[in-house]
């Protein structure tokens, strides 16, 4: 049986000279982790207690183990101050309560947890497990073995850690650190509350405002966000406490105890998406000042350019389109009652809309009033909240848009309906709607004729619904397709990986996706264990599932069946985006508990 030795590259094979042994770590469950080289001259008066053993001896030049059959694996030692760690797996960026996909089923879900969890599939990398989690405490336990053992080692701090470190401990014991977390908790606390009071009434089960807005989705989310800031902190700093108390164990069977298999891995997400937060909300700040900026610079220019625009697009376009659908378009024939019926309709729905809406909101004035006070909007709350304004004000100029396709479609789908109906009466079968299911049927000769009519009729009225369904219809898409967009970037600002994108260009360690074991050149056979930083389909897989849904419900063969049907398809927002609150819990944590936590957190400090 071959023993792996994990041997720290700081601890150099071959840099010293005499006779020297490898003091190494060994708990239940894991291999051999060299902890510290020491003179043999030190350790022959000295008795090493489990779990520490001597596990190699140098003579001359060479290093002798007291194994048969052995393996060298070097590695960088973590350092857990800056949150460096191994993972066998890869560490995921969502909380573990929202790793399902877009198309997935929970229950099926579940069950292949459940499976995977169950130790006869995890028994072929539970040492490797362990002995990783015992190299994630490397230093943590270097530093018990030295005040264990302090005669053994020749290291000492510098003069300037250990004034630090007598400055913290001053700090920590001192009235103000008190007062400081004490008025940090109760601020924090009526903070929370006010950002919980405001999601309570955002969501109102009665009117949900984050289903009409977007402005009321943005501030439900930094409300959110603000609700979780507390639970992540105390996710961080319980277990950073945690890990500074695994070492004082006494016993083997103590240490091997507290060789905890959550450390440090399943709580680091959370200071990823803490910093993540922050970093965004920074950048968001940023990008509210430099549009704003752009806005105040150009506000006079733009007002007038948009007011040309949507003047054209939302008033003279449809009402051409609409005149033009009465007068036979492309020389197509249509029913010319109908026709003039509906253009009628429609545009006095455009007036309307025009008078009410368009004149006052859509005139240079207003839409320079509109920029400035986005742009201060912006300064002030980010420009996620500036693009949040735009496309509420692009939702609201676009209603009589929605109008259109709803009345559209409407008769479009009544229409297709009744002809489906009269065709079963022609082959003599009848629709059973308590059972869901067609049925043979006798008609009268009376009832056949006047089916035989009606159908005559919705036939020859058909072309007419169509181009006027048709039409509105793809001025419908192109208002979602808008808003999309618009609601996109929105995203992108709110959710974009940032910070772990940083971490794997600064140090990979961080933010690992693995681990992998390289070959290492030299005259004995060794091996080097990585780090393998995190993939970026991993660090983007919320936004994979966003395009995927987003596919699947608006450019997909379905969606060409809804409108071939007459099918309403409406912009599920809050469907679409909460793929997007994979880093935030389902509902917000009551303000009692994060109240308790919180105070309990500050005594035991």
């Amino acid at each position: 049986m071959t023993h792996y030795v994990f041997w720290p590259q700081h601890l150099k094979l071959h840099d010293k000279k005499g006779n020297l042994e490898a003091v190494a770590i060994t708990l239940r469950g894991t291999d051999h982790v060299v902890i510290d080289i020491v003179p043999c001259e030190l350790l022959k008066g000295t008795l090493l207690e489990l779990p520490y053993s001597s596990i190699a001896t140098k003579v001359s030049t060479e290093w002798h183990f007291k194994v048969d059959v052995y393996q060298v694996i070097e590695f960088r030692a973590p350092n857990l101050r800056i949150l460096q760690f191994f993972s066998l797996d890869p560490i995921s960026l969502t909380l573990p309560e929202k790793e399902i996909g877009a198309n997935e089923k929970s229950s099926v879900n579940d069950n292949v947890c459940k499976l995977w969890d169950h130790p006869r599939y995890q028994m072929h990398d539970k040492k490797l497990r362990q002995t990783l989690s015992l190299l994630n405490l490397y230093h943590t336990h270097e530093t018990a073995f030295r005040e264990k053992y302090p005669k053994l080692s020749s290291h000492r701090g510098t003069l300037g850690s250990r004034l630090w470190g007598s400055m913290k401990r001053l700090y920590r014991v001192s009235r103000l650190k008190t007062l400081v977390s004490y008025l940090g908790l109760y601020l924090t606390a009526i903070i929370c509350q006010l950002a919980l009071y405001t999601y309570k009434a955002l969501n109102w089960q009665y009117l949900k405002f984050v289903n009409l807005s977007v402005m009321a989705q943005q501030i439900d989310l930094r409300c959110q966000q603000i609700c979780y800031f507390p639970v992540q902190y105390l996710r961080i700093n319980m277990n950073m406490t945690l890990r500074k108390a695994l070492p004082r164990f006494r016993t083997y069977s103590e240490a091997s105890a507290n060789l905890r298999k959550d450390l440090p891995s399943n709580y680091y997400p959370d200071y990823i998406r803490f910093y993540n937060t922050v970093w965004l909300f920074l950048n968001d700040m940023s990008f509210g000042l430099i549009f704003a900026a752009f806005l105040f610079e150009w506000c006079d220019s733009f007002s007038k350019i948009l007011h040309r625009i949507i003047t054209f697009c939302l008033y003279d376009l449809m009402k051409s389109v609409t005149i033009s659908l009465a007068n036979n378009p492309l020389g197509i024939k249509l029913n010319e009652e109908l026709a003039r019926f509906l253009s009628d309709l429609f545009l006095w729905i455009i007036e309307f809309s025009n008078t009410m809406l368009l004149e006052p909101m859509a005139n240079p004035e207003t839409l320079s009033l509109l920029l400035r006070t986005v742009g201060n909007l912006g300064c002030v709350l980010g420009g996620t909240f500036a693009l949040s304004v735009f496309v509420d004000y692009f939702s609201i100029l676009t209603v009589h848009v929605y109008i259109f396709y709803h009345i559209s479609s409407k008769i479009y789908h009544w229409q297709i309906s009744i002809m489906k109906s009269l065709f079963y009466l022609f082959t003599g079968k009848k629709r059973n709607v308590l059972r869901d299911r067609i049925d043979i049927n006798f008609f009268q000769l009376d009832e056949l004729l006047l089916g035989t009519i009606f159908f005559i009729i919705l036939v020859f009225l058909t072309p007419t619904v169509l181009a006027f369904y048709y039409s509105f219809t793809v001025f419908r898409l192109v208002t979602i397709c808008v808003q999309i967009a618009v609601e996109s970037v929105i995203a992108l600002l709110n959710h974009f990986p940032l910070f772990a994108l940083l971490l794997r260009v600064k140090d990979p360690r961080r933010i690992p996706g693995g681990i992998s074991i390289q070959a290492i050149e030299g005259p004995t056979v060794r091996f080097e264990l990585k780090n393998r930083p995190l993939s970026i389909t991993n660090m983007f897989k919320p936004y994979l599932a966003l395009i995927d849904q987003m596919r699947h419900t608006y450019f997909s063969p379905k969606t060409i069946k809804q409108i071939l049907a007459g099918r309403p398809f409406v912009m599920h927002r809050i469907k679409l985006y909460k793929v997007l609150y994979s880093s935030l819990p389902t509902t917000p944590v009551e303000i009692k508990t994060l109240y308790s936590q919180l105070s309990q957190l500050l005594t035991s400090a």
